[in-house]
């Protein structure tokens, strides 16, 4: 036979060969990528510690000093349905197994980020967008998964999702992906129907809601439940604490499925600020001069009285919102009440006998 005979099968045998070593050379490769469990030497002095995993999973870091660390697999992690940090959803787990990672020591002076890669083609069949895609660390109090849309980046050309900005690596991770049709933040409207319906999981876990003002939940709940909340107009002066008024002419109305279902819920109410200013033209202090109150749910000439008060908090600018912690129940009519400001210290709400009730503020007011 002759040799131009034998060239095409020989050509063919190479290529053959060379994608074999190519591939035994690649496999080789990933095999030497540490796995659970193998012990991670990071390096000091500020240089740059790029690691990768056999499952994708990729650390980099610097650090000022010489330490390890270990990353260990969660194959029974807490609940994906559980978030915090972003509202909407539901959130789900895009990977059965969760990270953890523990350094040698206590390290909070890293600058660090995690990234952890998902598969096109399983969010595509599951409905999630790759912008909906988060690495989420477990809470300290091991009650939800948290997100921070601040601190995350989606490398699309990767298929990869990032936690940047990092300053410590300790905790647990899991790549969780949000099941809506809008991206970015998710705010929730007033009033009843199914797009106007913060669905709530039953279980140990938190999770969060936030409407279009700004009105916040954090709710815990024994039991599955939903939550809507209106807007209603007019508020009847007389059924103020003496001293007080209302900064808004409306109020909140949450209304749940199961209002006796035990929850443990914090609720962040918004005030305008400027509405404040034309209250208080002479000088106002939102900390020392505003309240949360309540009444019953189906309540028509009830007192409004502030709830849990000793526990609200105001958080001023840029946030412009009173948090009220620790609430064991969510259905009743809201309202901001407003007084003379106080010094630091004193209750913003005080009965007086002498104090007249004033009339809640009205459009021609604030203009």
């Amino acid at each position: 036979m002759s040799f131009s005979t034998r060239w095409p099968g020989a050509v063919t045998l190479l290529t053959f060969l060379l994608y074999l070593c190519k591939d035994v050379k690649a496999q080789n490769e990933t095999e030497k990528l540490p796995t659970f469990g193998d012990t991670i030497q990071i390096l000091g002095s500020m240089e740059r510690t790029d690691q990768d995993f056999q499952d994708g999973l990729a650390l980099d870091l610097f650090s000022p000093r010489n330490r390890t660390l270990v990353v260990k697999q969660n194959t029974a992690p807490f609940g994906a349905q559980f978030v915090t940090g972003a509202t909407g959803g539901p959130f789900v787990a895009l990977s059965n197994y969760s990270y953890i990672i523990q350094m040698n020591e206590t390290a909070n002076d890293l600058i660090a980020k995690i990234e952890v890669p998902y598969d096109p083609e399983m969010l595509n069949a599951m409905g999630i967008q790759e912008a909906d895609t988060y690495v989420a660390t477990l809470a300290s109090d091991k009650k939800s998964w948290v997100v921070d849309d601040s601190t995350r980046n989606v490398h699309r050309s990767e298929n990869n999702t990032r936690i940047i900005k990092m300053t410590s690596l300790d905790g647990e991770y899991l790549l969780v992906g949000r099941k809506t049709v809008d991206t970015s933040n998710i705010f929730v409207q007033y009033g009843q129907g199914a797009t106007r319906t913060v669905n709530l999981t039953g279980g140990v876990g938190i999770q969060e809601a936030e409407f279009v003002d700004g009105l916040r939940f954090s709710i815990q709940a024994s039991k599955a439940l939903t939550m809507n909340v209106d807007l209603k107009q007019g508020i009847d002066y007389t059924t103020l604490p003496a001293g007080t008024q209302s900064l808004n002419s409306f109020m909140w109305i949450v209304n749940t499925s199961n209002p006796s279902a035990k929850v443990e819920a914090q609720m962040l109410v918004p005030f305008n600020r400027n509405m404040l200013v034309a209250l208080r033209p002479a000088g106002s202090s939102p900390s020392t001069m505003l309240t949360v109150a309540k009444r019953a749910l189906n309540a028509t000439s009830g007192q409004f009285t502030p709830v849990y008060k000793d526990a609200q908090f105001v958080r001023e600018l840029p946030e412009d919102r009173i948090q009220i912690p620790g609430m064991m129940e969510l259905d009743g009519q809201y309202i901001i009440l407003v007084t003379d400001p106080k010094a630091v210290g004193v209750s913003p709400v005080q009965t007086s006998s002498t104090a007249s009730r004033s009339k809640p503020a009205t459009a021609s007011q604030v203009k």
